[in-house]
């Protein structure tokens, strides 16, 4: 598959600082070890200032993860990277909005990051089934009536808050990371292993260790 075939994926935050830079890399990464799936993955935030590194701490998080963010710069959000048939994750459903009055074309394949996790971990489509199959799978999962607050469904935000919520914005990432990388390699390349168990620190450094 060529990377003008290849199915694109854009992740969106706030500011492309910490959360969706995050998510950018390690699902990269994660599909890397998976098998390869051929992804374009890219991020971008709804309030960015272009050109900015990641915020610090998101860079040490990263490095616990065998990510390297060190070279990460934001970028500004706009239409040119909503062309029809891009997947967007967003952190917040408020970033969905925002990507919707963008490109209201892009509803089916406009998610929170948790919310796609969520729908691929209760019932994805078989294994080989496609990119397409996917995602029309989440979409139609999401119109099924579901308890709880939509707040659920977003990443926390750990600008300027204490380690407590850096460790829950880690937890909530990476879980959801993991449930979509094995979803999408599981679909999109032949052999997937099925549901996703989420590692922790330790057992992804173990995991890399020669």
């Amino acid at each position: 598959m060529s990377e003008s075939t290849a199915p694109r994926l854009l992740i969106v935050c706030t500011a492309n600082a910490i959360r969706s830079p995050f998510v950018e890399h390690l699902l990269r990464a994660r599909l890397v070890e998976m098998g390869g799936a051929e992804v374009q993955i890219r991020s971008a935030g709804a309030a960015a200032r272009p050109g900015m590194p990641a915020e610090p701490n998101v860079v040490e998080v990263g490095r616990a993860h065998g990510i390297h963010l060190d070279d990460h710069r934001t970028r500004l959000l706009d239409e040119s990277m909503l062309s029809l048939g891009t997947t967007v994750l967003c952190a917040e459903a408020a970033h969905r909005r925002t990507v919707l009055d963008m490109r209201p074309g892009l509803l089916d394949t406009t998610f929170t990051v948790r919310e796609f996790a969520r729908l691929l971990g209760d019932e994805g489509p078989p294994a080989g089934a496609g990119w397409e199959s996917l995602i029309r799978a989440a979409a139609q999962l999401r119109t099924r009536v579901r308890r709880g607050s939509a707040r659920e469904d977003d990443l926390v935000d750990p600008i300027g808050q204490p380690p407590t919520v850096w460790a829950e914005f880690e937890r909530q990432a990476v879980g959801a990371v993991e449930t979509i990388a094995h979803a999408v390699a599981a679909s999109v390349v032949d052999g997937g292993d099925g549901p996703a168990i989420p590692l922790t620190r330790r057992a992804l450094r173990a995991r890399r260790t020669p």
